[in-house]
């Protein structure tokens, strides 16, 4: 059975530990292992993801199957316009069942809950996954290099999907 559910606090140890194995199995073949671990600790540790749900307002949802964590995202508004898709992991293990879409279908719930306009992303502009977004009906509308700090940049690809 799959069940998806916006997460608390209380799940934060939960988050973080999906992450932890969705990060360097995304992300190994694009960038160091330095950067890995920067990036990591500054969007992942638990006090990255407090401060994210608790003064960013990231909006967090897990995908459960069969009572076991396998994916989720985190979601928030811009401009009371856009929902911005921070985040969308699902483990390698549960790839190719679908889970993708469906976590892309629950960001699109929350989007229209709130009226919102579209549904904006980044990624990586080596990460295949971009291809995925492309098949759903997201288009890139832009190009983003930022500096996060310690020498290192995230090279991306912003894309956007209209909604109806």
């Amino acid at each position: 059975m799959i069940n998806i559910r916006k997460a608390t606090i209380e799940d934060i140890s939960l988050i973080n530990s999906v992450a932890t194995v969705v990060w360097p199995a995304t992300y190994s073949n694009m960038m160091s292992k330095e950067q890995l671990d920067y990036m990591f600790n500054m969007m992942y540790s638990p006090e990255a993801i407090r401060i994210q749900m608790t003064e960013k307002k990231h909006n967090y949802f897990i995908l459960f199957e069969n009572d076991i964590p396998a994916g989720y995202i985190a979601v928030h508004i811009v401009k009371n316009t856009i929902l911005y898709l921070e985040k969308i992991y699902v483990l390698p293990s549960a790839q190719g069942k679908g889970f993708g879409v469906m976590l892309i279908d629950k960001a699109r719930e929350f989007a229209a809950e709130h009226s919102l306009k579209s549904i904006r992303l980044n990624v990586n502009r080596d990460n295949k996954s971009r291809y995925f977004y492309e098949h759903i009906g997201f288009e890139i509308i832009s190009r983003r290099d930022l500096h996060i700090g310690s020498g290192f940049y995230m090279n991306d690809y912003i894309m956007e999907k209209q909604l109806t």
